[in-house]
């Protein structure tokens, strides 16, 4: 199932268009089983091949497109390419995604709260990778929608060369900071309503139609940010 929103309203994403996507048994049905935040014991271990064509063609017109994955590189990061869906492998600590930048694979991850103290708003990794903050953590002016001013939103830069750090939020940031069986930002508050709805949604078309449908109707210049909740699985 999939929830188009033509303009976000949460101060995040203010002035995006937004997706979410769930499956009609469970809302974690499209995201990796194995991912660390997924609490749920549902979710796939593959890609939805046909779904991941269709995010990577969905960018509206002289806008940006942007979303992230807590699938494996491997099975996605080939497709990618100029002119796409910018993906960013969200990994599962900071370590694993510098590693995966250093190997050209545009990524971020999630930091305890007193990271940025010990290291700055751009830190650096291992093999001198940057690590930049997200800009919305410290700039009460900045949101995904107006993120990069002309040049577009960070996380939907490709092949940037730098790997973008959110610190942890939320009811379940703990959980997130020990990388244990749950975590996921998106299963409480505005997001987790939204992404339960979503579950229950009664569609008349395929996700993949009506994605493509949905950019394609997006004003020029708009930022798209796929799956506030929800995967590519």
């Amino acid at each position: 199932m999939l929830k188009t929103v033509a303009m976000s309203s949460s101060s995040k994403t203010k002035g995006c268009a937004v997706t979410y996507r769930a499956a009609g048994a469970s809302k974690f049905g499209t995201c990796p089983a194995a991912c660390p935040f997924n609490p749920s014991g549902n979710g796939t271990s593959t890609v939805d091949e046909h779904y991941l064509e269709a995010v990577l063609n969905a960018v509206p017109r002289a806008g940006f497109s942007m979303t992230y994955t807590h699938f494996p590189p491997e099975q996605w990061h080939s497709k990618t390419g100029p002119g796409k869906t910018t993906i960013n492998y969200s990994a599962p600590d900071m370590q694993a995604a510098v590693a995966a930048q250093f190997a050209g694979i545009d990524s971020v991850a999630v930091v305890g709260p007193d990271f940025w103290a010990k290291n700055g708003k751009n830190a650096q990794g291992d093999h001198g990778v940057p690590i930049v903050r997200c800009p919305a953590e410290y700039n009460k002016d900045i949101n995904c929608g107006n993120c990069g001013s002309r040049d577009g939103p960070l996380c939907a830069r490709r092949d940037r060369g730098y790997v973008i750090g959110f610190t942890a939020h939320g009811a379940r940031k703990k959980l997130a900071m020990e990388t244990k069986q749950g975590g996921c930002y998106a299963e409480t508050g505005p997001a987790g309503i939204h992404w339960e709805r979503t579950r229950n949604e009664t569609m008349e078309s395929t996700d993949v139609d009506k994605l493509l449908a949905f950019a394609r109707a997006l004003p020029p210049r708009t930022v798209l940010r796929h799956h506030i909740a929800g995967d590519l699985g």
